[in-house]
């Protein structure tokens, strides 16, 4: 015997009052919920305002088709997957470090802050035409496009964070006998690591548009060439394009998803805090 929607409901709020993983799950469910609901509102309004037409598929049909073209976008999602992946360890291996080093090293800072200044504002789509030329349109200058615009979000966020250290927890550091290294170890890196961590949350998004870009510009491989490409290959369709579309926002999830488990296991402290408080 089903349950009836009260007694789920009921079920559904007893989840929300929970803490830890019951309750995050509750609240993504609640909020994809939210989410269909809307796109559906907004497929009905695009459709009467088109005259019967559906350039807007509802959720239903979408998720529909995305089930039934998996064996065509699955090859796609891992190529754009591991290229953005590799795009991110790329800008936080190099931007990170540099930033902590331009934020706490004031020479360092007098000669590198202008030129973030000068290249910062540029747009980094404008390089994109530019590396192409120079590179090809291989996996690399894909991955460099990414990695591009990601390692100035990085950078600039590990200078800033840097920079709001309180200097009285360096002083009592160093203080007590600590080294210039013990310093950024026990100090500026613990102290910099959770703003680093947002700040690539937010960077996802840039990146993978930034990769639908790179993927779409001189790509002929619907198959094997990335999400941007099996979307561009299937523009004629909107219900077809907007299942590599859901493909892409599905990346984009496991993707945030993983930095957020990684700050729980690196960031142990604040989340230690946060319960006890």
């Amino acid at each position: 015997m089903t349950d009836s929607p009260a007694r789920v409901w009921r079920r559904f709020r007893g989840c929300l009052r929970h803490s830890g993983p019951i309750r995050s799950t509750a609240m993504y469910a609640l909020s994809v919920l939210l989410l269909l609901g809307l796109w559906w509102g907004a497929s009905a309004v695009v459709k009467e305002l088109k005259g019967g037409r559906e350039f807007l598929p509802n959720p239903v049909r979408a998720i529909a088709e995305m089930v039934r073209l998996a064996g065509f976008w699955f090859p796609n999602f891992v190529v754009s997957a591991w290229r953005l992946v590799l795009a991110i360890l790329i800008a936080f291996v190099l931007g990170y470090p540099l930033g902590l080093l331009i934020g706490r090293e004031r020479r360092l800072d007098e000669l590198i802050s202008p030129m973030i200044y000068i290249l910062y504002p540029i747009p980094q789509v404008a390089f994109i035409l530019l590396l192409f030329l120079i590179f090809g349109i291989g996996n690399p200058v894909k991955v460099a496009i990414v990695a591009l615009a990601l390692f100035f979000q990085i950078l600039i966020s590990a200078r800033g964070a840097a920079k709001n250290i309180e200097e009285t927890h360096v002083t009592s550091v160093l203080s007590a006998g600590a080294s210039r290294w013990q310093v950024y170890r026990h100090v500026i890196l613990p102290a910099t690591l959770p703003s680093i961590l947002t700040s690539l949350r937010v960077s996802i998004g840039l990146g993978m548009a930034f990769l639908y870009i790179a993927e779409t510009f001189g790509t002929f491989d619907p198959r094997h060439g990335g999400l941007g490409a099996f979307i561009r290959a299937n523009s004629y369709s909107a219900v077809q394009a907007f299942a590599g579309i859901l493909a892409m926002a599905l990346l984009g999830l496991i993707l945030y998803v993983a930095i957020d488990l990684i700050e729980r296991v690196v960031c142990r402290w604040k989340f230690t805090v946060r319960r006890s408080s």
